[in-house]
């Protein structure tokens, strides 16, 4: 069964119930939940910040049909401008000034990591809200969750599908050498040894704020490659695009679920650029199909001057997730509560992600479906292997 959506459907599920509402666990009273938000609103990845704003808007519709159980939630949101010092002090404020319940944050990967000891030490839980970092929630911590896909979910899918092309031997990697690239390397590195028995032909580094990438594409035009893995933050996979067009590069390359088509497109200005370009996604449908119509609406509601793109729905699913356990609790609100009926969810339908939410002590990596798509003229099509692809 689908979590809370559409305002109606959660009045006619009867979230504000009759009777006494307990107050006594930190940032709950007796009409009021507070919960803690993080993530770069500000700097160079505030494309970003639409995870947290997503999150936000549903957050704002719950309020205005009444809130959880006669409990609406107030939010309070810190800018870390993807920056793991700024991020920590933010955490602190949420964790010991503000005193939240929860945090439903945590975009950048590198902040993300920074600020888990503290969380962890305060005994808060924590949804992450985009980062993907696998390392954040895996091995499993009693009180952290990621219910959007990992970089390992990621770049299983990314893996399969370039092995699922007849004669595929020779792969390179191009990533950040940060802690965010590392994340998405590693587990490509160990998927390809531990399935497929291989190793990159290549691996090369590509740092955040380059504004020229001629030497890493001359050297893959040259290495022989037959596909690319591209761990890269979307200013520099636009960059290593357009100079791969420039120098006539014919690789296909995988994106990772940091970036977007539509925005890379954007970027580049150019669609012939694109032709090879293929990015992981892990939503339920295109962000303008029908499958999103509903979170889609409630967005534009609340920020009807943003622009719609992937990143929007990216951190619903978690706070529907939050929505859902909250519910379940009643009126008894505890954080151990919230805790033990996060390890018991199954099959939650979050009407955004591309598969169901599903957790148990053992596994606090949620969400784990995906698929590639790309570009086909105007169009974007999702494929789920090689053989999807016309012609083959």
């Amino acid at each position: 069964m689908r979590g809370i959506t559409l305002a109606a459907g959660m009045l006619a599920a009867g979230l504000t119930l009759s009777g006494p509402a307990r107050a006594d666990e930190q940032g709950v009273t007796p009409d009021t939940i507070k919960i803690g938000m993080f993530g770069p609103l500000t700097g160079p990845a505030s494309l970003y910040g639409h995870i947290l704003l997503g999150a936000e808007a549903l957050m704002k519709d719950v309020n205005a049909h009444g809130g959880i159980n006669g409990r609406k939630i107030e939010i309070i949101a810190e800018d870390d401008a993807c920056d793991p010092i700024k991020g920590v002090a933010a955490v602190k404020k949420l964790l010991y000034q503000d005193k939240v319940f929860m945090i439903d944050g945590g975009v950048c990967s590198g902040v993300s990591l920074a600020v888990k000891p503290e969380i962890i030490k305060a005994g808060v839980p924590w949804m992450v809200v985009g980062a993907a970092a696998t390392e954040i929630a895996t091995p499993a911590q009693p009180t952290i969750f990621q219910a959007s896909t990992t970089a390992s979910d990621n770049v299983n899918v990314m893996v399969d599908f370039a092995m699922s092309k007849p004669g595929i031997t020779k792969i390179a990697i191009i990533s950040h050498s940060d802690d965010w690239g590392k994340s998405y390397r590693e587990p490509a590195l160990q998927r390809l040894e531990s399935k497929y028995h291989i190793q990159p032909i290549a691996e090369l580094r590509m740092e955040r704020g380059s504004m020229d990438a001629t030497p890493q594409v001359l050297q893959l035009r040259n290495s022989g490659a037959q596909v690319v893995l591209a761990m890269l933050y979307p200013a520099e996979l636009a960059i290593f695009m357009r100079d791969g067009f420039k120098y006539g590069m014919q690789i296909p390359v995988f994106g990772n679920s940091g970036v977007s088509l539509e925005d890379t497109l954007k970027r580049v200005g150019n669609p012939a650029a694109l032709k090879n370009l293929y990015v992981y996604y892990h939503l339920a449908g295109p962000v303008d199909g029908p499958e999103l119509a509903e979170p889609r609406g409630i967005f534009q509601k609340y920020y009807p001057n943003e622009t719609i793109d992937t990143y929007t729905f990216v951190g619903m699913a978690g706070t529907r997730v939050i929505f859902h356990v909250l519910q379940g609790l009643g009126p008894d609100v505890t954080r151990a509560g919230f805790l033990a009926a996060l390890d018991k969810l199954q099959n939650f339908d979050s009407g955004v992600e591309a598969g169901p939410i599903n957790f148990s002590p053992a596994d606090h990596d949620g969400a784990k479906e995906g698929v590639m798509r790309r570009f086909e003229g105007d169009k974007i099509i999702a494929l789920k292997r090689w053989s999807d692809e016309k012609g083959n």
